[in-house]
């Protein structure tokens, strides 16, 4: 069922009582990454709602945003098929005029947001306004966008929304690459060197649990991707997987985080570091 007004998909939802409902939400332009996380939604033989938006609150400008690929023809296609509950498409009008915006602290001081001001504000805001229609008991949600996962956690605790975030693996293509929406804009000649990132995050998540890896050598790392043909490295970091905070002497389970540019394409991916890890003399370890 396609819903598009929020009256008439809050008055269905209000009919649910006796569901748990899962909500999966995307941006379109569909790919397996999201068919894995509705899929595991269904198989808990409950609802499952999935909304298509591209939110332009939280694009860096309106060229990027208008560069998005859309394809909801196909979309539509996809989720029919997979008999979804509920495909909420919101009319168009759904940010125009947004007066509140979230402010979200150090969370998003770092990472993707030193370089995206805005953009996680813009997310949370939007996100916000879907629990808050939906109403889910679970919300499902892709790994590869750690660093958002923690932003819409923070919100869901700071506003206490009964809703629980289920978090689901990376899904990647046959080289390693983190499925992206924003794949299909990578030019064919930069195909190889994206397939490097998460070569290189593995290679830096042996080297910790073998050795220990030298704070200093991340650097060496960048080389290394930026060498195979991309653009730049927008960041490389080990932090902290519950706040994104510097690794310390106290053993803490961490991720390895990374962002490039390539042909003014952004990509984002992480690792967890299968083995909690401290910071002795400049050198993450092991515990």
């Amino acid at each position: 069922m396609i819903i598009k007004n929020i009256s008439k998909l809050r008055k269905i939802i209000s009919s649910m009582s006796n569901k748990i409902i899962y909500y999966v939400p995307t941006m379109g332009n569909l790919h397996e990454g999201h068919l894995k996380l509705i899929k595991y939604a269904q198989e808990k033989d409950q609802f499952v709602v999935v909304s298509i938006y591209v939110n332009p609150l939280q694009f860096d400008s309106m060229m990027d945003y208008k560069r998005y690929p859309r394809t909801i023809k196909r979309d539509l296609k996809i989720l029919e098929k997979l008999n979804v509950d509920i495909i909420f498409l919101p009319e168009n009008n759904f940010s125009k005029d947004n007066l509140s915006k979230l402010s979200l602290g150090k969370i998003t001081h770092k990472l993707c947001g030193l370089d995206r001001p805005g953009h996680f504000s813009g997310v949370a805001t939007i996100i916000l306004k879907f629990l808050n229609i939906i109403q889910p008991d679970f919300l499902i949600l892709g790994e590869k966008d750690y660093q958002q996962i923690l932003v819409i956690k923070q919100i869901i605790r700071d506003f206490f929304l009964k809703v629980k975030v289920l978090e689901r693996p990376t899904v990647r293509d046959r080289s390693g690459l983190a499925l992206s929406s924003r794949n299909m804009l990578i030019p064919r000649t930069k195909k190889n060197a994206a397939e490097t990132i998460f070569r290189v995050l593995k290679s830096i998540s042996r080297e910790i649990r073998m050795t220990g890896l030298k704070k200093t050598k991340l650097e060496s790392y960048k080389k290394i991707i930026v060498d195979s043909g991309i653009d730049k490295v927008n960041y490389l970091e080990i932090l902290n997987e519950n706040n994104l905070d510097e690794i310390g002497n106290n053993p803490t389970n961490a991720r390895i985080f990374i962002s490039v540019s390539i042909s003014g394409i952004k990509l984002i991916d992480n690792l967890k570091v299968s083995k909690r890890i401290n910071l002795r003399s400049g050198k993450f370890i092991s515990c």
